[in-house]
C-alpha cells in the first residue's frame, strides 16, 4: 500500500535524525507531491531545505525555505534559517532584509538583533549597528558576546577610546578570559601603547598558551620593539601550537634581518 502523507513525513524526519540527508530530501519531495495544499508543507519544505543545506545545495535550500514561507510568511524561525544561508553565500543585503522582517515580527529577538548589528557593521552603517547592540544589551545585560562585538565595532570604526573602555569593563568582570586581553592588545597597538599591548597579549598567552594567533600577535609587537630574537621564539611557539611555519615565512625573515 502507498504510504500516507503523515507516514512519509515521519520517515523523512527519521532519515534527518540519522543524517541520511539525500534520502530525507527525496522523502520530503514525495511528501509535498502527495498533497501540495497541505498546511504542513511549511515544515516539509523547511526540512527539505535543511537536508539540501547539509548536502551543500545552498541555492536549492534557499528556494525551499522561500516556499515554506509561502505557507507561513511570519515564521521568524524559517526566516532566520534562510538569512543564515544568505550569509553563507555572502548575500548581505538579502540576509539583512530577512533579519529586518524577523525583527518586525519579533522586536526582542536577540539572535536577529545580534546578526543585524553584525551586518550593519559589515556595511559600515555604524550608528545602526550600535543601536542594535545596545538594544540587545538592554534585553540581555549579561550578554558579553554582544558587548565584545560592540567593542570590536568601536575599534573598527576608529572609536578606540570607547573600545578600550568597554574592553576594560569586560576584563574587570571576566579576568580569566584570554580573548578580551587579546582584543584590548590589538586596540592598544593601534593607539601606539605598545608596552600595554605587550602586557595584555602576554596575559592572553598565560591564559591560553595553545592559541597560535596570540603568539603571532606577540611576535608582531616584539618586532616593533626590535626584539627579533624574542619575536622568533614567539613564532616558534605559534608553530608548536599548530600554525603552519610556511605561512609565517615573511615574519621569520624579519626576525633574521640584520
Amino acid at each position: 500500500m502507498a504510504q500516507s502523507y503523515n507516514e512519509l513525513f515521519i520517515e523523512g524526519e527519521k532519515l534527518l535524525k540519522a543524517n541520511d540527508y539525500s534520502k530525507a530530501a527525496q522523502l520530503f519531495k514525495q511528501v509535498i507531491e502527495r498533497d501540495s495544499t497541505n498546511k504542513f508543507n511549511e515544515y516539509a519544505y523547511s526540512n527539505l531545505a535543511f537536508a539540501q543545506w547539509q548536502l551543500g545545495e545552498g541555492d536549492s535550500a534557499i528556494e525551499s525555505y522561500t516556499k515554506a514561507l509561502a505557507y507561513n510568511p511570519e515564521s521568524a524561525q524559517i526566516m532566520q534559517q534562510r538569512a543564515r544561508l544568505y550569509l553563507e553565500q555572502e548575500n548581505i543585503d538579502s540576509a539583512l532584509a530577512d533579519y529586518n522582517t524577523v525583527l518586525s515580527i519579533e522586536p526582542r529577538n536577540s539572535h536577529a538583533l545580534f546578526m543585524r548589528a553584525y551586518l550593519y557593521g559589515e556595511k559600515k552603517e555604524y550608528n545602526k549597528a550600535y543601536a542594535d547592540y545596545n538594544a540587545l544589551l538592554a534585553i540581555e545585560p549579561a550578554n558579553n558576546d554582544a558587548r565584545l562585538s560592540l567593542a570590536l565595532l568601536y575599534h573598527r570604526a576608529g572609536r578606540l577610546n570607547d573600545a578600550l573602555m568597554l574592553l576594560g569593563l569586560l576584563i574587570d568582570g571576566n579576568p580569566q578570559n584570554a580573548e578580551y586581553y587579546y582584543a584590548r592588545s590589538n586596540v592598544e597597538r593601534e593607539e601606539k601603547l605598545t608596552a600595554l599591548a605587550i602586557m595584555d597579549i602576554e596575559k592572553a598567552i598565560e591564559l591560553a598558551p595553545k592559541n597560535a594567533q596570540y603568539h603571532i600577535a606577540h611576535a608582531q609587537l616584539l618586532l616593533t620593539q626590535g626584539q627579533k630574537r624574542a619575536a622568533r621564539a614567539a613564532l616558534d611557539r605559534a608553530v608548536e601550537a599548530g600554525h603552519l611555519r610556511a605561512a609565517l615565512s615573511k615574519m621569520y625573515e624579519e626576525c633574521s634581518t640584520k
